[in-house]
């Protein structure tokens, strides 16, 4: 099931209930907004391709009160409306949560008008922001039920294709992150990741099952930074971030910021997409491959330097 559906089909059920909630959405292409505005079109708000405006609108709603949710592509609602975003619901603290869809390259067929790789940094910079990035459904289930709970300002990065469930279900309470793999130990190096590279971070842990030279992390809330994560780090050989973003500002420096905080040193090499704008094409697994986000390139760094 895609994360968005997963997300999406959470607020629809808790709009039987909760007549507070609205959607809003610059975007007419998912089924499941087809299905919640047909049965709650008094709680569904579509902006058009107007995504700062549709920001104005989710200001209006959280200031009376209402849990609002605003969803459009990535590249758009994060780029486009990030002046609005600042301006309006993060100088007011409003709690409204932000849905992208389509992160890193996962509109290749669209070329690098609709890649995303540095929304991340982008969004990161935003004060009273929180960020998540979700590698399954079970994952976007478990963050809409938490943030109709408790509503929050936040930006949710989903992938824009159906990622299969990780193996693992060891959530943190607040859903910031969960392990791949067993404990962390001085033998082993951690990789971190989000989304769709959680999935790759996994398929080098299943490699190295037997060496246990591993231990995977799907970071899903990058900010704030997890508390105790670093200090589950101390404990490790090194540290190896994969991330689907360029380089600068990427989850890479997120992660050696958290590190410095709270004085732990460790050796940390970051893969990432280039410092440079892709024109090529040829599918996401392909540009991946290409520029080293696979299992195969992460073995080789992991050999070559730890």
């Amino acid at each position: 099931m895609l994360q968005r559906d997963a997300f999406i089909e959470e607020v629809k059920k808790r709009l039987e209930t909760d007549k507070d909630i609205y959607f809003l959405s610059a975007d007419f292409g998912a089924a499941a907004l087809d299905s919640l505005r047909e049965m709650y079109p008094d709680n569904f708000v579509h902006c058009g391709i107007s995504e700062q405006a549709m920001i104005d609108v989710a200001t209006g709603l959280a200031l009376k009160g209402k849990k609002v949710f605003c969803y459009a592509m990535a590249p758009f609602i994060s780029l486009r409306a990030i002046e609005q975003i600042k301006c309006g619901p993060s100088m007011m603290n409003l709690p409204i949560a932000i849905l992208s869809v389509g992160i890193g390259i996962g509109y290749a067929d669209a070329g690098p008008t609709h890649y995303i790789t540095e929304d991340f940094a982008c969004m990161r910079s935003i004060l009273n922001l929180n960020m998540y990035t979700l590698a399954d459904a079970s994952s976007a289930k478990r963050l809409a039920n938490q943030l109709l709970d408790k509503p929050e300002l936040c930006y949710i990065r989903f992938d824009r294709h159906d990622q299969p469930e990780l193996p693992v279900t060891n959530f943190t309470e607040d859903l910031t992150y969960r392990l791949i793999g067993d404990m962390i130990t001085p033998s082993k190096v951690v990789l971190i990741g989000s989304g769709k590279m959680a999935h790759i971070i996994n398929e080098v842990c299943e490699r190295n099952k037997l060496t246990a030279k591993v231990v995977g992390v799907d970071l899903i809330r990058a900010k704030p930074f997890p508390n105790t994560l670093p200090i589950l780090i101390e404990a490790a050989k090194g540290v190896i971030v994969i991330d689907e973003q360029t380089p600068s500002g990427s989850l890479g420096a997120a992660v050696m910021e958290a590190l410095s905080e709270k004085n732990v040193m460790k050796k940390v090499k970051v893969i990432t997409l280039p410092e440079e704008y892709l024109f090529e094409n040829g599918g996401r697994d392909y540009l991946l491959k290409k520029h080293g986000l696979s299992a195969d390139n992460i073995e080789k760094v992991l050999n070559d330097n730890f």
